[in-house]
């Protein structure tokens, strides 16, 4: 393919994605210069368009994504099964009765006297 205005033709793309006839839609993404002229550099090395090197990039960083969000997914369910049931109200061990004995020991150990004594 040669460029109009120019005598060197240039070559091919080697985007992976023209040989398979896979849609594609162009957007832009904005950066500061030397991010952009970093990208095109490692572009250049791994031997890819900036296209290219961005769509793996992306899909990569997509991917360890994906991994972290599926091995923290039962923690994260965990967590909100937790909340949840602390917004009840509801505790563990709410439904257990203080003998008179227990109480106080409670109150002792808190210096309050037990009901007992308050009714005294």
């Amino acid at each position: 393919m040669i460029i109009a205005g120019t005598a060197e033709p240039t070559p091919l793309r080697n985007t992976q994605c023209y040989g398979m006839r896979m849609a594609t839609e162009r957007f832009s993404i904005s950066m500061s210069a030397e991010v952009r002229e970093r990208i095109k550099e490692h572009a250049a090395d791994a031997g890819l368009d900036v296209s290219t090197f961005l769509t793996i990039a992306a899909q990569a960083q997509m991917d360890q994504q994906d991994r972290v969000r599926r091995i923290f997914k039962p923690f994260e369910e965990a967590r909100d099964e937790a909340e949840e049931q602390a917004g009840t109200g509801t505790w563990a061990g709410d439904d257990i009765e203080l003998t008179s004995e227990e109480r106080g020991e409670v109150a002792a150990i808190l210096g309050r006297p037990t009901r007992d004594e308050d009714a005294a």
